[in-house]
């Protein structure tokens, strides 16, 4: 879920400093407003240092592409939007902080962003509190639900629902599953388990690692002597890099393993091109999807930050999720929280990610359409299937 050939923009403020970014002219702000009856302002918590700070590089430039868009069209309701960005490291504890920060002391009206699963708990638990809706475009889902949290990215079932099935029958039937050590790479596994049983497979391995590990071969020669046919990694930050590379290095990932997950998204291709070349995955979005608003949005991300890798798939979750946000906001009555999250749970919204998707009541995740793409030379992430729709109606508790 990061890249690391990324580096966050030069200028950055960190949250030592305590200093954040408005999306109004660039300037500083030192306080908040009394209410929230002038403008629409949107708190944005990412990682733009530390282990996942490429991933949150990439969903904060997605995000302020996609408030350009909305202000360039008029804003909501006549009123731009203001938004002010803060780093959180990947810190649960610091997003905790900087999320009540955001909405006591510059009364934020939405909150939008973090990357890993215990940050987003994390800010989740603080915006529901405050009754400040809280949308997350970050892929994957977590065990609780919260009544103001929404998620934009695809969940867990939606990435591995069509693709289980698919990786048994191509490579056999014993499936190794390897991921980080926080809270979602093990909710992954959970639900992997259930559809490689449902797909007629059997786990054979699993293993789970903490962020930061530098020698994986401990941990592949047991996935190895495992023997699997498919290997799931849920191995993030700059970490997916490292295993995959000493995986291919120690003869775990060959040509004739099935291998699947976070390592495959578009972050890692510059470090990992040659070891997922001709593979497929499943995604939400990708920057090679043929229509006019993802062209754009292509465009203008390249041109903005000079930028020709492959487009990380939060990035466009985070531009369309946004908008989808905002658009809620126009029909809400007022800017409090209440209101616009009531809108949010109606609204279906029409974007690249699907038509008329929607949030589900069960769950609070998004209803839209899924990919298989096949990964070219070069990091072409072509559509090689629209696999349409992929509804994710598992009740989550705490929705309600």
């Amino acid at each position: 879920m990061a890249q690391p050939h990324f580096r966050p923009r030069t200028g950055i403020l960190t949250v030592a400093a305590l200093l954040v970014l408005t999306g109004c002219g660039g300037s500083a702000i030192s306080g908040g407003q009394d209410d929230r009856s002038g403008s629409l302002k949107i708190g944005v918590i990412v990682p733009l240092t530390g282990p996942v700070s490429a991933t949150g590089t990439a969903l904060r430039r997605g995000f302020e592409l996609g408030v350009k868009k909305v202000n360039d069209n008029g804003g909501v309701n006549g009123t731009k939007v203001e938004y002010v960005v803060v780093d959180d490291a990947g810190n649960p504890a610091t997003s905790t902080q900087l999320a009540r920060r955001l909405i006591q002391q510059d009364k934020v009206s939405i909150i939008f962003g973090t990357i890993t699963g215990d940050t987003a708990e994390a800010v989740a638990r603080v915006a529901d509190d405050a009754k400040v809706p809280f949308g997350t475009a970050i892929l994957g889902d977590t065990e609780r639900c919260f009544p103001y949290q929404w998620g934009f990215g695809e969940t867990t079932r939606q990435m591995l629902t069509p693709t289980i099935p698919e990786l048994i029958k191509k490579y056999g039937k014993k499936v190794a599953i390897v991921g980080s050590d926080y809270n979602y790479p093990r909710f992954y596994a959970g639900v992997a388990k259930d559809l490689v049983k449902q797909s007629g497979g059997a786990i054979v391995a699993e293993e789970y690692s903490p962020l930061g590990q530098a020698d994986w071969q401990p941990v592949i020669t047991r996935l190895k002597d495992a023997k699997p046919d498919v290997a799931l990694s849920m191995v993030v930050g700059a970490d997916a890099v490292t295993f995959s590379q000493q995986a291919s290095q120690f003869g775990l990932l060959t040509p004739g393993l099935g291998f699947e997950g976070a390592p495959l998204d578009t972050d890692y291709y510059p470090a990992l091109s040659a070891l997922v070349d001709g593979r497929t995955h499943t995604v939400r979005w990708t920057d090679r999807l043929d229509d006019a608003e993802s062209r754009t949005f292509v465009a203008d991300y390249r041109a903005a930050h000079d930028f020709d890798a492959p487009i990380p798939e939060v990035a466009g979750n985070a531009y369309f999720g946004i908008q989808f946000l905002l658009a809620a906001a126009r029909k809400a009555d007022g800017l409090e929280g209440p209101a616009i999250n009531t809108e949010i749970g109606r609204l279906t919204f029409d974007s690249p990610l699907g038509k008329g998707t929607r949030f589900e009541s069960a769950n609070h995740r998004l209803q839209a359409d899924m990919l298989e793409v096949t990964i070219k030379p070069g990091g072409a992430y072509e559509v090689s299937k629209k696999l349409g729709r992929i509804p994710d109606t598992t009740p989550k508790t705490g929705c309600a």
